[in-house]
């Protein structure tokens, strides 16, 4: 691709008005696209030195606080600005004619990805279905339930008869692997949507006075309203229970706290032994429950900050270190390495979840962390 035809492809892809395969091919290039791949002479000047002022003046462009920040969504942009300013000189001054040799932008051969659709279901009799891939269509159908394959991100319980039979309905488990994410439909037609590396347990249809499931994870609810039979979710030692409303739970085992933030409605979260409630709190929206040490608090919070996931955004809001590598690590599925003494700065900022992982590092390099990648593992150092 030559350098005209990569800024053409920007302005088509930037505007909306790129093919599906032109934002593929606009995503695998941009990564690699640096003044390596410019015709250069010594008339502009020392090579490395420009590369390092440009990078410079977009850092202090970006970065005017003190905290550290990591580098905004629309960070590619700005740096294109630069990067096609200096291409725009190399015109003018005729190192790109019809006489210059066409060079090529370097493939992208980072084998790390970022997340997609991916989720494995869990039948009663242990019957497994890899859902990402299938074609549209119906998967099975059971107890009046028929089970639908909608997309290739989603899937749908669906009542094929009015009346609540009150029999016992069997369980079926929704996963997503690390580097996944899906969405699922029940049949009171509640909506849930998985983030990586995340287990939804529920059965095929709500027969009984309340609708009860059980999480691990990260998963984002809009409950459908039923005012004669909660809604309860159970995850890690706590219990969320609501009659209809929308909010977020992160009950990853491997973090201090299960935390459950408010968007929409009220919502109670509880502790439970096996004979009675022993502690509860009501949250409202932009409120956090918050469950450590086995014991319930909350506090007030930008609900949108923690359903940034669901909208395509890693986001960090004075976040540190081994917070933002673990947001990385679920979605890009990658093992974390710290080497040395880390430091104890905060980090704000957010990156695209469609990002390469090349942008990734890029962006974090970018705001002095000290980072490098060797295979599936990402080192983070002093």
């Amino acid at each position: 691709m030559l350098y005209k035809e990569f800024v053409e492809l920007y302005e088509r892809c930037t505007l909306g008005n790129c093919t599906p395969q032109e934002q593929k091919l606009f995503e695998e290039y941009r990564d690699n696209f640096d003044l390596s791949d410019m015709p250069w002479t010594s008339d502009f000047g020392n090579k490395a030195e420009i590369e390092q002022r440009l990078k410079t003046d977009l850092h202090n462009r970006l970065f005017k606080n003190q905290v550290k920040h990591l580098i905004p969504v629309g960070w590619w942009a700005a740096a294109a600005a630069v990067v096609f300013v200096l291409g725009g000189l190399l015109f003018a001054n005729g190192y790109f004619n019809s006489n210059t040799k066409p060079y090529q932008l370097a493939s992208d051969k980072n084998i790390i990805k970022p997340g997609g659709n991916k989720a494995t279901l869990t039948l009663a009799d242990g019957k497994q279905i890899a859902l990402d891939g299938l074609r549209k269509g119906k998967l099975f159908t059971l107890n009046d339930v028929t089970v639908n394959n909608d997309v290739d991100s989603s899937i749908t319980y669906q009542k094929t008869a009015s009346q609540i039979t009150g029999k016992s309905q069997p369980y079926n488990v929704l996963s997503t692997p690390r580097g996944g994410k899906y969405q699922i439909t029940l049949a009171d037609g509640s909506k849930i949507w998985l983030n990586a590396g995340s287990t939804i347990k529920f059965p095929v249809d709500f027969t009984s006075d309340e609708r009860a499931v059980e999480l691990s994870g990260e998963a984002y609810f809009e409950v459908a309203h039923d005012a004669m039979r909660p809604f309860k979710v159970t995850s890690a030692g706590q219990v969320v229970q609501v009659l209809g409303t929308h909010f977020d739970i992160n009950a990853y085992p491997d973090e201090a706290a299960v935390k459950t933030t408010l968007l929409q409605g009220s919502v109670k979260v509880y502790r439970k032994n096996q004979t009675a409630i022993t502690q509860q709190i009501i949250i409202k929206p932009n409120e956090q429950a918050v469950f450590k040490s086995d014991k319930l608090s909350k506090t007030t919070v930008d609900a949108d900050e923690f359903v940034a996931w669901k909208n395509g955004v890693i986001l960090f809001k004075n976040a540190d270190i081994h917070d933002v590598m673990s947001k990385i690590a679920r979605w890009y599925n990658v093992e974390i390495e710290y080497q040395g003494q880390i430091g104890n700065d905060t980090y704000n900022g957010e990156i695209p979840r469609n990002a390469a992982f090349s942008e990734v590092i890029k962006i974090l390099k970018l705001d002095d962390i000290n980072v490098k990648s060797s295979g599936r593992k990402l080192i983070v150092s002093q």
